[in-house]
């Protein structure tokens, strides 16, 4: 092998050994009461970006708390109940354009009404909105589920479905 072809090779395979998964860094669930903390990851590397995914309680009422869980392919973030106010929230690395890409989905129940298998993050397409900030914040509310990147320019992107 050529000295050149291995100068040329050398960058690409150190960032295949290098670039860490895209399994959560943390995960928290602070509902006034307790914290979970979740697995975490090592140091930040070229061509991996992090996101934060936030998922608040912004309901009118603590009549019917929020439950949620959470899970991407590889690791389940388990089951949380969130009170007005109450947020979930985990962290991650993504390793943009290698397999298998980035996916993170919720079912969500509040009394009588729910959301199956909402994707609060894809690598293929959600994270476009979440790229500015590298947060994507989700707000259930009386009337749906609202997205921001920034907690505060909320757009609403689901309505509750009835059992």
């Amino acid at each position: 092998m050529s000295p050149f072809t291995f100068c040329c090779l050398l960058p690409i395979l150190a960032m295949i050994i290098f670039v860490p998964s895209s399994h959560p860094i943390s995960a928290v669930a602070n509902t006034n009461s307790h914290r979970v903390m979740g697995m975490e990851m090592g140091m930040n590397h070229f061509f991996c970006y992090s996101f934060r995914v936030d998922i608040i309680d912004g309901f009118s009422s603590n009549q019917q708390p929020l439950l949620l869980h959470c899970w991407s392919k590889d690791q389940d973030l388990g089951n949380h109940t969130l009170y007005i106010g109450g947020d979930f929230n985990f962290h991650f690395r993504v390793k943009f354009l290698i397999p298998p890409f980035t996916h993170f989905a919720c079912d969500m129940d509040w009394g009588q009404r729910y959301l199956r298998n909402v994707e609060v993050f894809d690598e293929t397409h959600t994270w476009k909105w979440c790229c500015k900030t590298e947060q994507c914040y989700w707000r259930a509310q009386d009337d749906g589920l609202f997205f921001s990147d920034d907690n505060s320019s909320y757009v609403k992107k689901y309505g509750w479905q009835q059992y």
